[in-house]
């Protein structure tokens, strides 16, 4: 309960996780599984030969291949902090790791009152811990406009001014994965580019 996860246990297995769970690797996790130039399952194995000191390649992947869906479910785990993986309900990417690090990171190095991206090492659930402690800030503020966006709602005009002045801010893919693969999917059923 009050230790950081550096292992995971699968059947009688033990496989390490890599650099100790530090935060870069989750995020290099992250870019891996929404790399639009992978299919599905390369951006899966991708992930997993990130995120598993054992693997180094696809062979290690299929040795594997048995406990592949429980090594997957661990990395998700994982990712969610210990506690079983949910779904996006409302089915919209509010944040982008990659294009919002600098906002994130801001936020982030407030809370922590130093700059993580310094340090040798921070594991990913003590980076979510900061993650959710911030407050008001830039990155709150445009998260919650693109929240509205994404579901429809009326901006109020200090909100309109913000995202006019910030476009930059404003120009991301909010569909989720699951949206994004299936219009990927119906764009091949129908011969279109993908």
């Amino acid at each position: 309960m009050y230790s950081l996860q550096t292992s995971v246990q699968i059947g009688q297995a033990s496989f390490e996780i890599r650099n100790k769970g530090d935060f870069r690797m989750v995020l290099d996790c992250f870019e891996a599984l929404n790399d639009p130039e992978l299919s599905e399952s390369e951006r899966l194995y991708s992930a997993l030969i990130i995120f598993y000191e054992d693997f180094e390649d696809i062979i290690d992947v299929i040795k594997h291949e048995d406990i592949l869906f429980e090594l997957s479910t661990a990395m998700m785990k994982f990712f969610n902090c210990g506690e079983e993986a949910q779904s996006n309900t409302d089915g919209h990417k509010l944040i982008d790791w990659k294009k919002d690090s600098n906002l994130i990171c801001s936020a982030v190095n407030n809370v922590a009152k130093q700059e993580v991206r310094a340090l040798e090492y921070l594991h990913w659930w003590t980076f979510v811990g900061y993650y959710t402690a911030i407050g008001d800030c830039p990155l709150t503020t445009i998260i919650c406009i693109r929240s509205k966006i994404a579901h429809g709602e009326k901006l109020d005009k200090p909100e309109k001014k913000f995202r006019d002045e910030n476009p930059e801010f404003f120009n991301i893919d909010m569909r989720s994965s699951e949206q994004q693969w299936a219009e990927d999917y119906v764009k091949q059923l129908w011969g279109g580019e993908q």
